[in-house]
């Protein structure tokens, strides 16, 4: 029993501890800590009592409570702001996974991003092409360790089409875009680190860093915008390590990123020999995509270039452009967790791109959006959203809804029959929690399903 009494000490957080536990004590706390926020005891924005404060209340030494609260930051469940304390994460109970719902669920999908099937039929098809030639079983076999010349090519092509400039010495295969992200934490960051991203980001992202310690903080904003200044603030003040960013139309805030504020980031990173990743997951919608990051700062900037949404998220298959300096830490971890994606989609995908049919592709998928934002505009005039004809995603204010929890709005419109995810989903560490949710405009491919959806969308938030 604690030495002091707190029978009448306001405290927001009073954790019993178990004295049969063989658990290490600072480990028992952040799992009580976890249990707490789970289970709804603690929620995001509650300030924790000082560490010297929870130290007396428990009789404990007050190095336990440090280690305990360093390793719940690792886990991001806690955020600790200079000057005024130590705070429950906004995301510390958010699902890192983003739920899909079946057809036989009867739910309009605009969660979950999922490309139009009709036009992947035509990855079908030349699917269908290499699997009646004679030597097809060779695919089945590992992938050789080292990649051929027309998958080189292929890669090289591929990041043209993004605007970076390439070469066999740059370029890594990853079985989809997570894959890539994990590898790369795994092979450049230490458990402890921090690194920085967007205030609301994929949640992939964290669901990753959290495996391995990696803490992720948020990026503050410089006149409504991610600026240097702001990347500038978090290495002064939190001692990031390195960088995530999607300056192309940013998951879920849909923002777009313009020249200038590429080139200001480019330079800091140059000065500062900081590594960043650049996911480029949604760049190849834009029929004229602008420069990368990386484009700049090409010693520093690890390019993702994922299939999933531009091609067809079956391929599981993303081609990373690395800096020569990680190549060999990222290739060696890409190796110990996968050894190397499947050989029949590397053949696959360099034929769709050395044949020239992926243009085909990119040019339907991109018509495929406009069309879909042309009905967006036409049938949610009511609604305030963020993107463009080119985007895949809306990002929409619920912000003049002032009693509305984007929590309860994802789940009222679920009841409705309508798959939506709210921006809890997607915050990032103490960050402010926006009244906003995200919508895809590309999954539900039955038009009239998609029309019914845009229109329930907007019947639900006019009525607020």
């Amino acid at each position: 029993m604690p030495v002091n009494s707190f029978d009448d000490y306001p405290m927001s957080w009073k954790p019993v501890l178990d004295k049969e536990s063989n658990t290490p004590l600072y480990i028992e706390l952040a799992d009580i800590l976890k249990t707490d926020i789970l289970e709804g005891r603690l929620t995001p924005g509650t300030k924790l009592p000082p560490q010297r404060e929870l130290a007396d209340y428990l009789d404990i030494h007050l190095s336990t409570i440090t280690r305990a609260f360093k390793l719940c930051e690792q886990r991001g469940l806690i955020c600790s702001v200079v000057g005024r304390g130590t705070f429950i994460s906004s995301d510390a109970a958010a699902l890192g996974m983003l739920p899909l719902h079946q057809a036989l669920d009867k739910v309009i999908e605009m969660g979950a991003i999922l490309p139009d099937p009709d036009i992947e039929l035509q990855v079908t098809d030349y699917l269908k092409e290499i699997t009646n030639e004679p030597d097809f079983y060779k695919l089945l076999q590992y992938a050789p360790p080292t990649y051929d010349s027309l998958l080189i090519k292929a890669a090289v092509k591929w990041f043209s089409y993004y605007g970076v400039a390439s070469s066999r010495d740059n370029i890594l295969f990853s079985s989809g875009s997570q894959n890539a992200i994990y590898a790369i934490l795994s092979a450049l960051f230490q458990p402890g680190d921090k690194i920085a991203t967007s205030y609301v980001t994929y949640p992939g992202l964290k669901v990753a860093a959290n495996s391995l310690g990696i803490q992720v903080i948020p990026l503050p904003l410089f006149d409504s915008t991610i600026t240097a200044k702001s990347l500038d603030y978090v290495v002064k003040n939190h001692d990031v390590k390195g960088f995530y960013l999607i300056p192309d139309f940013n998951n879920p805030s849909s923002e777009l990123m313009n020249t200038n504020t590429r080139k200001e980031i480019a330079a800091f990173y140059t000065e500062r020999k900081i590594p960043f990743i650049e996911d480029c997951i949604y760049s190849l919608f834009i029929p004229k995509p602008l420069p990368p990051i990386s484009s700049y700062a090409p010693e520093y900037g690890i390019v993702i270039g994922s299939t999933s949404k531009i091609l067809s998220p079956g391929l599981r298959l993303a081609v990373i452009h690395t800096p020569v300096q990680y190549y060999s830490q990222i290739s060696n971890t890409l190796y110990s967790i996968i050894i190397t994606p499947p050989a029949l989609m590397m053949q696959l995908f360099a034929r769709i791109v050395n044949n020239g049919r992926f243009d085909r592709i990119r040019e339907l998928k991109i018509k495929d959006v406009e069309q879909r934002n042309k009905l967006f505009d036409s049938l949610c005039k009511d609604i305030q959203s963020t993107g463009n004809k080119h985007c895949p995603i809306r990002w929409i204010s619920l912000s003049s809804k002032k009693n509305l929890n984007p929590s309860e709005a994802e789940e009222d419109l679920l009841n409705k029959g309508i798959q939506v995810f709210s921006a809890p989903r997607f915050v990032v560490g103490n960050s402010e929690i926006p009244k906003a949710i995200r919508i895809s405009l590309i999954s539900e491919h039955n038009t009239e399903s998609y029309k019914k959806g845009l229109m329930l969308l907007n019947d639900y938030i006019s009525q607020l």
